[in-house]
């Protein structure tokens, strides 16, 4: 058959996912995450070399540096989010056992050097046949955000040390998850002066969506690499940038004054998914805690006549403790019935 005569879809795919104990070597990639989309891809840039010739024409190229990465982007899931967000927030996971049938998870920002933050490695069969394995992989920036009648998304950019084609085919192996992934329905917004206060509270403030994006800005370019290689040396992480924004009804001047008079607050996202087990007992949920935030955006404008009155509510997270080491910005907790990860 002529090359393109074919047709492969992606729906014959699969994305898998497993965690590296050192960056950039690749570890069995065996745990299946059902994605929305999947851009990994492999590229590797060209000059063509301009000299002095008899003609106009280029007579010499050379290839260069290799750079892999992609974006995944999935709905936010109870079981399945857990080691992309741990990556993506460079932190490692505590796992406890609260009762038979559930197991708290917990991610806290850290610096690469823990699993599985240290690197994952995918394999991702594109189409039916054609298997790749892509190792090294950190998340740059993951992006969630929400909607009222839409699911949660999760998106996450990846940046790789390295990529191969092989034929290690492992659909067979894979078990897709039966649990739904979180809904808008699911999610509730909560607002307090403190985390102690968020613990008790069960106030939640309505809002109508969200998007919280955190960049690693992790260095890809030539201070990360040498001489010799195509490939990445490291890939260190900067500082981080957390940006959170809410879109809410103003109906109040409550969140004009925390703008105008720089008021701290801390922030909880909140998904309530089903029970683990049966009709009762503990349920599924993920929660995102910003300790330390401050209102950027308190005012609103008029649209129009027939518009209600909304505003687009910026907030800037900062450490809560940063002279400590357990000072942090922001962290996630996974309640599921996987016993680790």
């Amino acid at each position: 058959m002529a090359v393109g005569g074919d047709a492969k879809v992606g729906l014959n795919s699969y994305v898998a996912v497993g965690k590296e104990s050192t960056w950039g070597t690749y570890a069995s990639a065996t745990s299946a995450v059902e994605a929305i989309s999947c851009t990994f891809r492999t590229d590797i840039e060209s000059m063509k070399l301009d000299q002095i010739g008899f003609n106009r024409g280029y007579s010499h190229r050379v290839t260069l540096g290799k750079t892999v990465g992609g974006t995944l982007e999935q709905y936010l899931h109870p079981q399945e989010s857990v080691l992309l967000i741990a990556n993506a927030l460079g932190g490692h996971i505590v796992s406890t056992t609260t009762t038979t049938s559930a197991n708290v998870h917990s991610v806290t920002a850290g610096n690469f050097d823990t699993q599985p933050s240290i690197g994952l490695s995918f394999n991702i069969r594109k189409g039916d046949t054609h298997t790749f394995r892509y190792q090294g992989g950190r998340c740059n920036v993951l992006k969630l955000s929400g909607a009222v009648g839409e699911p949660i998304k999760a998106s996450y950019e990846f940046i790789f040390r390295d990529s191969t084609q092989v034929s290690d085919d492992i659909a067979t192996s894979l078990s897709i998850s039966t649990i739904t992934p979180f809904t808008f329905a699911q999610g509730f917004f909560r607002y307090a002066a403190t985390t102690t206060s968020l613990d008790t509270s069960t106030a939640n403030e309505p809002i109508q969506s969200f998007e919280l994006t955190i960049n690693n800005n992790l260095k890809s370019e030539e201070e990360a690499r040498s001489l010799g290689t195509t490939t990445l040396d490291v890939l260190p992480a900067t500082r981080r940038e957390i940006e959170l924004k809410v879109n809410q009804r103003w109906d109040t001047t409550t969140t004009l004054q925390r703008f105008l008079q720089a008021t701290q607050g801390a922030i909880d996202l909140f998904f309530d998914g089903a029970f683990i087990s049966g009709t009762s007992g503990p349920n599924y949920y993920m929660y995102v805690r910003m300790p330390k935030v401050f209102n950027k955006t308190g005012d609103t404008e008029i649209a129009g006549a027939d518009e209600i009155l909304t505003t687009e509510i910026s907030y800037d997270v900062l450490l809560d403790n940063p002279a400590t080491t357990t000072g942090r910005d922001i962290g996630v907790t996974f309640r599921n019935n996987v016993s680790a990860y």
